[in-house]
């Protein structure tokens, strides 16, 4: 089935829509054919059932989301359980490539599995989510699981990621928080927080916040850095805890962290908030602030 995907894979060089309807979930026009682009979803072969799960993580034991041979990931230990259960090879689509060290809690995944099996219950979508969280709690985490409709695709058809960044901002750290947060002793102002997240709303190029792109595997061309943020907002959660919450079309690598980096600056009045507009501007990564650790960052949310 043909879809509008905001992946950044298929940003640049894809067949792009050129007549895209206006994404009544959220009520905001159509993406710019940088953003989005018109790609086929395969439905399922013959004698396969989609599954999507939403999953949750430690990311701290994982070298990140994606396979990547020789080390652990999180999608390399799901799809050894799954293939273990169902004793066919299993292709994961995951909504987002968190880096290592980086905790998911609404991460989504989707996969085929033969009918035969999810008929018997062998493979349903329960039993397959009990094996996992058997084998993995408490690092992963199955939340839900349920069939997937033929044109389901968890990377694809999502149209928002977010993501939440916790600090600490005390001046003694929290053991009980050390591995999901990142403790920021010096005084933070929240009012220079929020006002340093107002030039990231809309369509912007990122390359200010974000590590260079290799180029597309299909096409060969770079992909492109500008995405739509929808939201991005500070939380004073009590007691020293401030979290970041920001949603976007999909992001960058490094992105949020990078962003998080420069506005802690602009908090401890290293930088003004007012200077994130030209940041933006300039596409110029050195221009930003550093990369905000990672274990204090979460993918939340993924709306589709």
């Amino acid at each position: 089935m043909n879809v509008i995907s905001t992946d950044p894979l298929w940003s640049v060089g894809s067949r792009l829509d050129t007549d895209s309807p206006t994404d009544s979930a959220s009520g905001c026009d159509s993406e710019p054919h940088a953003e989005r682009a018109s790609i086929d979803i395969p439905a399922p072969a013959a004698g396969f059932t989609r599954v999507r799960m939403t999953v949750a993580y430690d990311g701290s034991k994982f070298r990140g989301m994606a396979e990547n041979e020789g080390v652990t990931t999180v999608a390399g230990t799901i799809r050894t359980e799954l293939e273990r259960c169902v004793e066919h090879p299993v292709v994961l689509s995951v909504a987002g490539r968190t880096d290592a060290g980086v905790h998911a809690w609404g991460q989504v995944i989707s996969f085929d599995v033969d009918s035969d099996l999810v008929a018997s219950g062998k493979g349903s979508p329960a039993r397959l989510a009990r094996a996992i969280n058997q084998q993995s709690v408490p690092s992963i985490v199955v939340r839900d699981a349920e069939l997937a409709a033929i044109d389901f695709d968890a990377r694809f058809s999502a149209m928002t990621r977010s993501y939440r960044y916790t600090i600490v901002n005390r001046p003694v750290p929290d053991p009980f928080l050390a591995a999901t947060s990142w403790w920021v002793p010096q005084d933070l102002d929240l009012h220079s927080l929020q006002l340093g997240c107002d030039a990231l709303y809309g369509l912007h190029n990122f390359s200010s916040f974000c590590r260079r792109p290799k180029p597309n595997p299909v096409t060969g061309f770079e992909p492109s850095l500008m995405r739509r943020v929808r939201e991005a907002r500070w939380h004073e959660a009590g007691d020293g805890i401030l979290r970041f919450d920001i949603t976007a079309s999909s992001y960058c690598h490094q992105m949020v962290r990078s962003i998080v980096g420069t506005l802690i600056e602009m908090g401890r009045g290293l930088r003004r908030p007012g200077e994130m507009a030209g940041i933006i501007r300039s596409q110029d990564r050195s221009r930003a602030g550093g990369v905000a650790p990672p274990q204090g960052l979460c993918l939340w949310e993924v709306g589709y």
